[in-house]
C-alpha cells in the first residue's frame, strides 16, 4: 500500500518540482533583466515575457519536446491567430461595456482631438499593451498550463491558473472581490483558448482585444491603471461600482462576470476551435503540439 502511494504522490510531486524550477529560471533571467530595462510601458513587461520563453523552453527541452509546444512557435498560422484572438478579446470587452451602457452606468461625452490624433494613440495603444499581455500568457499559459495539464487535467490546470493570474492582479489600485472574480474568469476564458488551439498566439491576441478595447476604444480604466487617454472621446461612470465597475473599470462590473464566463464556456464547447481537450491527465503532451492554428 505505502509503494501504491508513492507511485500515486510521484506525478503530483513531479509538477511542483517542475513549477519550482520554471520560476527560479524566470527569476535568474527577469530580475537581472529588470534593472537593465526601462521602467514604463511596454518594455517593463519584458523581462517576464523573456523569462517565461525561457524558463519554458529549457523546461521542455530538457524533457525532449519541441520547442513548438510552448505555444509560440512561428507559422504562416500565427498571425491569424493573433488577429482572430484580438476579435474575440475586444468583442467580449466590448459587450460588457455595451451592457453597462444599457442598464446606465457608463456614457461618454466629446473630448479634443482629431481622427489622425485618434489612429495614432489606438496604434501606440496596441504597442503599449501587446507586450505585458504576451508575458502574462507566456508566464502562466506556457509552460505552467501544460504541466499541469499533464498532471491534474485541463480544468484543473485552467482554474489554478486562473487564480494565479488574478493573484497578480491583487496590488492594481481599487481592486475588490468583483474584480478579482472578474480576472478569475478571464483566466478561465483564456486558459481554454490556449488549450483549444493548442497555441500562445489565439489568447495573448484576446488579452490584448480585451486591454485594448476597454483602456482604449472605451477610454476606461484597465484593471484600476489609466493607461491610455483616448482622443474624441472622455468617458464618465455612472451609478453603483458594481454596475459600472467604479474606478477598477469594466472589470470591476459584475456584467463583465456574465459576459466572460459566457466567453469561457463558448470558448471550451465550441467545435469551431477544434476537438475539445479532455479533462483528465495526460492530454496535453499529444495535444499541445498544434502549433498555430
Amino acid at each position: 500500500m505505502r509503494s501504491d502511494s508513492g507511485r500515486a504522490l510521484r506525478p503530483g510531486i513531479r509538477v511542483v518540482l517542475r513549477l519550482l524550477l520554471f520560476t527560479a529560471i524566470w527569476l535568474a533571467i527577469a530580475v537581472p533583466a529588470a534593472v537593465l530595462t526601462p521602467p514604463v510601458l511596454p518594455w517593463l513587461a519584458l523581462p517576464g515575457l523573456a523569462g517565461g520563453l525561457i524558463a519554458g523552453s529549457l523546461l521542455l527541452g530538457l524533457e525532449g519536446r519541441p520547442l513548438s509546444t510552448l505555444g509560440f512557435g512561428l507559422s504562416p498560422k500565427s498571425g491569424s491567430g493573433v488577429a482572430l484572438g484580438l476579435a474575440l478579446g475586444a468583442a467580449v470587452a466590448l459587450l460588457t461595456v455595451g451592457l453597462i451602457v444599457a442598464l446606465g452606468g457608463l456614457r461618454w461625452t466629446a473630448d479634443a482631438g482629431g481622427w489622425g490624433e485618434w489612429l495614432a494613440a489606438g496604434l501606440g495603444s496596441l504597442w503599449l499593451l501587446a507586450i505585458p499581455a504576451a508575458a502574462e500568457e507566456a508566464m502562466l499559459r506556457g509552460y505552467p498550463l501544460l504541466a499541469l495539464s499533464e498532471v491534474w487535467g485541463s480544468k484543473w490546470a485552467i482554474g489554478l491558473t486562473s487564480v494565479a493570474f488574478a493573484l497578480l492582479h491583487t496590488g492594481n489600485p481599487e481592486i475588490g472581490w468583483i474584480g478579482f472574480a472578474n480576472i478569475v474568469a478571464a483566466g478561465l476564458f483564456l486558459g481554454a483558448l490556449r488549450l483549444r488551439t493548442g497555441s500562445l498566439w489565439w489568447p495573448t491576441g484576446a488579452h490584448l482585444g480585451w486591454n485594448w478595447a476597454h483602456a482604449f476604444l472605451a477610454d476606461l480604466p484597465l484593471s484600476g491603471l489609466e493607461l491610455v487617454d483616448a482622443p474624441l472621446i472622455e468617458s464618465c461612470a455612472g451609478g453603483p461600482a458594481w454596475l459600472s465597475g467604479g474606478a477598477f473599470g469594466p472589470e470591476g462590473s459584475v456584467l463583465a462576470t456574465g459576459a466572460v464566463v459566457a466567453a469561457a464556456a463558448w470558448t471550451w464547447c465550441t467545435s469551431r476551435l477544434g476537438g475539445r481537450p479532455r479533462s483528465s491527465p495526460g492530454n496535453t503532451r499529444a495535444g499541445s503540439t498544434r502549433e498555430g492554428t
